[in-house]
């Protein structure tokens, strides 16, 4: 289907809905949610992108049903990457709003991915969907009490470190028991609202590390990548300076991680440390980040001087 339509569709939606519907829970500036064609999206598509084992409980019928699912999806939608594309961005802005209709309006540009979607749904709701509806619950219920505690202090904190206004609307977090490669991504939308998309089922979103990840997220919404503070900033430093493409992401990484650190008063292991984030580029960028920045957080150093010596510093290390 050619791209235009769909862009068409995706403004005029995003012009007419909000993305509210019933939380399981509100918490702060978050509002969780365990959508059931939200999560049956997001399944479809990562058994198509990684085949699990026939179930041997379906039906010869059901079992049809559900490969010619996943072989639409393997044609139509698996070459596409979840983050990225604004087709698969507006599958979930719509998929997010009709979350209470028992099955879905075949209509508009993606009339065939929902009529795929309904063509399994009762598969789905029947031989998976309990389990991870559960799945995403239990995260919910262990994250509250996180958020309820330290929401105030960390919208505070972001806030103050990157002179920018915490998002406007209630944050979306939507749990499934896939999100993507990474674990967890986000969408941000012009008025102000972001919606994230988070798995229950990753290892390294667990515990005090959700904490962390629900306002690394929620940081994409203060921080574009191409405007702001901080990108202005590190665009008027860095000009003729080779720097990652996704250079604000170290930023994100480092700040979330640092003050979940220090408010949790815990040895607790940053998300990027864990995961040995700082390779590389990345590497050069933490290093500097990791001495100016955090004086920025501080509070000994402004963010446009902070800013400055890091490019410089950055520059210095890849001259020598």
């Amino acid at each position: 289907m050619n791209l235009v339509p769909r862009l068409a569709f995706l403004v005029l939606l995003l012009m007419s809905r909000t993305l509210h519907a019933a939380p399981v829970a509100q918490a702060g500036p978050f509002e969780f949610h365990s959508d059931f064609w939200l999560n049956l999206h997001h399944f479809l598509y990562e058994q198509a992108l990684h085949p699990a084992k026939p179930r041997t409980d379906l039906t010869a019928s059901d079992k049809a049903a559900w490969d010619n699912a996943l072989a639409f999806y393997r044609r139509f939608l698996t070459p596409h990457d979840l983050l990225l594309d604004p087709h698969m961005q507006s599958i979930d802005t719509e998929l997010a709003e009709d979350e209470s209709l028992p099955k879905l309006v075949v209509n508009g540009p993606d009339a065939n991915v929902w009529d795929t979607l309904n063509s399994v749904a009762a598969i789905y709701r029947a031989r998976w969907w309990p389990a991870h509806d559960q799945t995403n619950r239990a995260f919910i219920a262990a994250a509250v009490p996180l958020v309820q505690h330290y929401a105030p202090l960390l919208t505070k904190q972001l806030s103050t470190v990157y002179e920018a206004a915490w998002p406007k609307d209630p944050v979306r977090v939507d749990l499934a028991e896939y999100a993507n490669w990474a674990g967890a991504y986000t969408y941000t939308y012009g008025w102000g609202k972001v919606h994230e998309i988070m798995s229950s089922t990753n290892a390294s979103y667990q515990g005090n590390a959700a904490l962390e990840m629900l306002f690394h997220e929620a940081s994409h919404g203060m921080v574009p990548t191409d405007s702001g503070r901080l990108a202005t900033q590190l665009a008027t430093a860095g000009k003729g300076v080779s720097m990652p493409k996704d250079v604000v992401h170290i930023f994100i990484f480092y700040t979330a991680g640092e003050l979940t650190r220090r408010d949790l008063a815990t040895n607790y292991l940053p998300y990027a440390d864990s995961k040995h984030l700082y390779q590389d580029d990345w590497a050069r960028w933490h290093n500097s980040i990791e001495v100016y920045w955090k004086q920025h957080i501080d509070g000994t150093l402004s963010l446009n001087d902070a800013v400055d010596k890091i490019v410089a510093d950055t520059r210095r290390k890849v001259v020598h």
